[in-house]
Formats: C-alpha cells, structure tokens, sequence
C-alpha cells in the first residue's frame, strides 16, 4: 500500500499496535500482583501486631493481678501492705503505658475492650485497698510536691497548692493537681487510652484535648474543664462553681453545685449529693475530634445528656429539684483553634 507516494505497511502497525497492548497489560498485571501483595503484608502485619498487643497485655495483666492476690489478710503489717499496692499500682501504670502506646496500630474494637479492662482493674484495685487500708480511702494529706508530669500553658499568674495522696491519682497515666488561676493544655500523645485524675484546682481553664480512658475529678473551685471523647467513664466529686464540657459514656456527679454540665454521654448521667446542676448538650469542637471520637468508641448520634438520675430523689413522677435544663440563650459554644 503506498500513501504519498511512500510504501506503507500495514502489518508493522498491527504488531506494533498489538505489541503495545500485550505490555500495557502485563504492567497491568504487575501492579495488581504488587498491589495484592503489598496488601496481604499489610494485613498480615496488622495481625502480628494485634497478636503481639494481645500476647503482652494479658501477660502484663496476669501479672497485675498476681501482685494483687498477694495483698491480703496473711499481711498484718501495714507497711509491706502499703509496698506491695505500690508494686501494683506501678504494675497497672506499665499496663497502662502499653495500652496508651499501642493506640496507633490497634483496631477499635481491640482497644475499647483493652481500656475496659483497666478500668475494671482499676476499680478491683481501688476497692481492695480501700477494705486493706481503709485509712487511706480518699484521703488527703498535706504533700508539698509539685506535679512535674503536669504540662502548663498558664494566662497570668498561677501557684502550686499542695498536692493530694489519692489512689485514683496514684493510679492514672496522666495527673494535674493543684493549681491556681492556670490554663493547663494536654494534647492527645498525652491523655489518649489513659486515665486522667485533676484535683485541687482554683480559677483554672484545663484543657483535655485527646480521648482519655477515663477521668477523675475532685476538688474543683470556679474552674473550667473542656474534655474530649471518653470511651469510660468519667467522675466528678467536690466541685463547686464550674464549667465542665464533656463526651463519656457515663458521668457519675457526686456532692457538687452551682455548676453547668455541656454533655455528650451515651450510657446516662448519674448525680448523688448535687444542687443546682444545670444541663446542656455537648458544645465542644476542636481540630482532630472525630477522630478521637472514633478512637473512644462512643456514638455521636446519642446522647442522653438531657436524662439523668438524681440518686436522692426517689420521687418518679417529678422531676429532682436538684438538676435542671439550661435555657437556649445561656447556653455557649466552645471552639479551639
């Protein structure tokens, strides 16, 4: 075949053309087998990883609660006694680390069951200390340490108070205690899959920026506490004046007043020894808070914030006279940049 006076063979096109398909197709086939293989390393990672967290933490579990049966009523001696829940409560914490550390790689799922398990170590530890060594159940003493594991952002002036000698405190992977007029900040490589304990604090904004385990309150004076996801629980005792804004899913309030509660809880809000409590729902936003939500396993489409029970009213037809429902226009939003 001749084109502008040029001999033009056909056959070299049909080749080159076919010649052309048959190696886009084996790239084709190549990236795919690349493909499939990159994500069978990866899955299979992913259960080596899983595998090793639930190797090691049932290791590490075993052996919290092995330093645990070793506190009973053979030990007359309170001193041994009082060394050996400090050996459990330095146990649990490494537990607990391991947890926080392993945040990354876990599933959901193996998370929320891990940080389950803490808190109910958590609340065995606590209970058999406080019936071995019921002197020290919420006791406080005058211990004049700074908190070195506190980090502070602060807005004008702040001073240490003395801090407090508490088995929930001894216990968390995160603890702010006893500061005056101070904006504390801890970002989520701090708090996230840990317990969190704050207590003695006066004229302070704190800032809980992550998804903690679960948090502990107590001995809070006109303070504000803004709080992302907790996929436990979270405890207030002792407060009076305050702004708490917080997504749990459950609250336990106990002998606090003259407060407002901006709530996520999926689970319901309990209060006990309470009086003027007002009610709102959650209002917090912040860079990162879905994902943080998703890390806590809690629902964000429910919320029971507007159902709670007053365990001193035993009346079922009214209303406790000790809790109410903020007014629309009272009620603010909290935003972080």
């Amino acid at each position: 075949m001749e084109v502008n006076g040029f001999h033009h063979d056909n056959s070299v096109d049909k080749k080159a053309i076919v010649t052309d398909r048959l190696q886009k197709r084996e790239l084709e086939r190549q990236e795919d087998i690349q493909k499939r293989k990159e994500e069978k390393d990866n899955s299979s990672n992913a259960k080596e990883s899983t595998r090793y967290f639930s190797d090691n933490f049932n290791i590490q579990r075993e052996s919290v609660e092995r330093a645990l049966a070793t506190c009973n009523g053979n030990c007359s001696d309170k001193i041994i006694l009082r060394e050996r829940f400090d050996f459990v409560a330095q146990s649990y914490q490494k537990l607990q680390k391991f947890v926080a550390d392993s945040v990354m790689f876990l599933p959901s799922y193996d998370l929320r069951l891990a940080q389950e398990t803490l808190s109910k170590m958590q609340a065995q530890i606590q209970e058999k200390r406080e019936q071995m060594l019921p002197k020290k159940k919420f006791a406080f003493s005058s211990r004049k340490k700074v908190d070195k594991d506190a980090h502070v952002m602060t807005n004008g002036a702040h001073k240490i108070i003395e801090k407090t000698d508490n088995l929930g405190i001894d216990l968390a992977g995160c603890k702010i205690v006893g500061f005056q007029g101070a904006t504390l900040v801890k970002e989520s490589n701090d708090i996230t899959g840990k317990d969190v304990a704050v207590t003695n604090l006066n004229d302070c904004t704190l800032k809980l920026l992550g998804a903690p385990s679960t948090v502990h309150m107590k001995n809070l004076k006109n303070c504000t506490v803004l709080c992302g996801p907790v996929s436990s629980s979270v405890f207030i005792s002792d407060c009076e004046e305050c702004v708490f804004v917080l997504a749990c899913q459950q609250l336990r309030t106990h002998s606090t007043k003259n407060s407002s509660i901006y709530l996520h809880v999926t689970s319901r809000a309990i209060i006990e020894d309470c009086k003027n409590l007002d009610f709102a729902p959650y209002s917090l936003s912040y860079p990162g808070q879905n994902d943080h939500f998703d890390r806590s396993g809690l629902d964000k489409s429910r919320n029971n914030w507007n159902d709670v029970d007053d365990f001193n009213w035993l009346a079922s037809d009214v209303r406790s006279p000790n809790w109410a429902i903020m007014e629309e226009e009272k009620r603010k939003k909290f935003l972080e940049e």
